[in-house]
C-alpha cells in the first residue's frame, strides 16, 4: 500500500474513527454484559465446606470446583479433591491451572478443580486437609460451577481488543481535530 493511502487515511479519519470507536465501545459494553451474564448463570449449587459430604449433579458433563470463603482467607492452600459416584469409580478430575477468581467486597469464590462428570446422580466429594474440626468455618463453601473459563477468556480477550480499537481510534480522532500532521 502505498503512503497515500495512508495520509487519505489519516485526512479523513474522523468521519470513519468516530464510528469505529461507536462500534468499539458498544462491542465491548455487549461482551462485558455477556461476561457478567456467564459468570452470574455458573453455579450449579453451594454446599458447606467439610472433609467428605454427599452432592448429587442433575446432568453429566465438565464442572468446576470453586472454594468461597473471606476475601483474604489463606483456607485454600493445601487441600485436594476427590468425588466418587456411589459406584465406586472416582470421577476424573485435575487442578485448575489458571484458578479464576470472582471477588466481592468480603468474599472471594476461586476455581480450584475441575471433574467430568460422567453421568447424573449422587457423588462423595472428598477433601484432603481439613482434618482439624476447628479448621471449619460455616463462612466457607465449596461451590460448583458450570466450566465456563474457555467462554470467560474468549469474552475478556475481545473486551480488550475492542478497548485497544477505541483507544487507537481516539487517538487519532483527537491528533486529527488538533491539527497534527503525520511525519512522512
Amino acid at each position: 500500500m502505498s503512503q497515500g493511502f495512508w495520509m487519505n487515511l489519516y485526512r479523513f479519519w474522523p468521519w470513519a474513527g468516530i464510528p469505529l470507536m461507536l462500534a468499539a465501545a458498544a462491542g465491548a459494553a455487549r461482551l462485558a454484559a455477556r461476561l457478567v451474564k456467564l459468570t452470574r448463570q455458573a453455579p450449579l449449587f453451594k454446599v458447606p465446606l467439610a472433609p467428605r459430604q454427599e452432592v448429587g449433579f442433575t446432568e453429566p458433563g465438565r464442572v468446576s470446583l470453586a472454594l468461597e470463603g473471606a476475601r483474604f482467607t489463606t483456607r485454600f492452600s493445601g487441600l485436594g479433591f476427590d468425588l466418587w459416584g456411589n459406584d465406586g469409580q472416582k470421577a476424573p478430575g485435575r487442578a485448575s491451572l489458571l484458578r479464576p477468581r470472582t471477588m466481592g467486597m468480603t468474599t472471594i469464590t476461586m476455581e480450584l478443580a475441575t471433574f467430568d462428570i460422567p453421568r447424573a446422580g449422587q457423588y462423595t466429594l472428598m477433601i484432603r486437609g481439613l482434618d482439624e474440626p476447628s479448621s471449619w468455618n460455616p463462612a466457607h463453601a465449596v461451590v460448583f460451577l458450570r466450566f465456563h473459563i474457555g467462554r470467560m477468556v474468549a469474552y475478556i480477550v475481545g473486551i480488550v481488543l475492542l478497548a485497544g480499537v477505541f483507544l487507537t481510534s481516539l487517538v487519532f480522532v483527537i491528533l486529527r481535530l488538533a491539527g497534527v500532521a503525520l511525519a512522512g
